[in-house]
C-alpha cells in the first residue's frame, strides 16, 4: 500500500543521510516532499570533499601538471619556451592549482546539479510523470551523495598511499601511459567516469524515477541510460570540440 503525502513526516538531514543509503526510495520521496530543504547537507559534503582532495593532493597534482608542460615545451622552439615556462610554471603551482580548482568546483558543481535536474525533469515529463519540479532537484541533490563520498575516499587514498588516484574508474584498461594523450581520448575520459560510486549514483537515479516521478521499471531504466549517456556525453564534449580544432 502506498504511502500519501500527509503521512510523510519531516525528520533531520543526518536521519535522510542514512536513508538515502539504507532506504533510498523512502527518502527521496520524503525530500522530495516534505525535507527539500535538507538538500544543504549532501551539497556541503560534495563541495567539502572535492577541495579537501584537492588540497591533500595538489602537490600530486601540480607535478603531473608540470610534466604535461615540460612534454609542451620541449615541442616547442627555443625562443617560445623561453617566453612561455615562467607563465606555465606559475599556473601549475600546488596553491595556484588548489585555488583554481576549488573556484572551477562550485561552478562545476552548481552547472551539474542543474543540468541534471533539467534531464530528469524533462525525461520524467516525456514518460507522462507529473510532478514538482521545486521538489525534484533537492532529491536530484541527494542523489549525488555517493559522488561525494567517492571525493573521501580519494582523499583517504592520497593520505594513506602518498599518491593520488592516477587512473580513476575504468581508464587503466585505456591508458597509453602519456598523460597528454590519454587526456585528450574520448574513450579514456569516458572510461574514467565508471567505477562503483557512479553506478550507485545512476541506482539512486533509477530510484528517483520510481519514488519520485512514479514511473514504471521500463521507464525508469530507460530514462536512467538516456541519462548516463547524456552525461558522460557532456563531459566528452569539450575534447570532441578541441580535437576537431587541433592540428592533426
Amino acid at each position: 500500500m502506498s504511502i500519501s503525502t500527509s503521512e510523510i513526516k519531516p525528520v533531520s538531514p543526518f536521519i535522510n543521510l542514512i536513508d538515502v543509503i539504507a532506504s533510498p526510495a523512502t527518502a527521496l520521496r520524503r525530500i522530495s516532499e516534505v525535507n527539500r530543504r535538507s538538500w544543504w547537507l549532501p551539497a556541503l559534503l560534495s563541495i567539502v570533499g572535492t577541495i579537501l582532495y584537492l588540497w591533500v593532493g595538489r602537490d600530486f597534482i601540480a607535478a603531473e601538471a608540470m610534466k604535461q608542460v615540460q612534454v609542451q615545451l620541449s615541442n616547442m622552439p627555443p625562443d617560445q619556451v623561453e617566453a612561455a615556462r615562467p607563465m606555465m610554471e606559475r599556473f601549475t603551482q600546488p596553491n595556484f592549482i588548489f585555488a583554481t580548482g576549488a573556484a572551477t568546483t562550485l561552478i562545476g558543481l552548481a552547472l551539474a546539479w542543474a543540468i541534471s535536474t533539467l534531464l530528469i525533469y524533462l525525461g520524467a515529463a516525456l514518460a507522462g510523470a507529473s510532478f514538482k519540479f521545486g521538489g525534484l532537484w533537492p532529491a536530484v541533490i541527494w542523489t549525488w551523495l555517493p559522488l561525494a563520498i567517492r571525493s573521501y575516499v580519494q582523499t583517504l587514498w592520497v593520505v594513506i598511499t602518498d599518491s593520488i588516484v592516477l587512473y580513476p574508474g575504468l581508464s587503466r584498461f585505456f591508458a597509453t601511459g602519456d598523460t597528454t594523450a590519454d587526456q585528450a581520448s574520448l574513450l579514456y575520459v569516458a572510461a574514467a567516469q565508471v567505477d562503483l560510486f557512479a553506478v550507485w549514483h545512476l541506482v539512486l537515479i533509477f530510484v528517483l524515477f520510481r519514488a519520485v516521478a512514479r514511473l514504471g521499471i521500463a521507464s525508469s531504466t530507460i530514462l536512467t541510460l538516456l541519462y548516463a549517456v547524456i552525461s558522460i556525453g557532456l563531459r566528452l564534449l569539450p575534447i570532441a570540440v578541441g580535437g576537431a580544432f587541433s592540428p592533426s
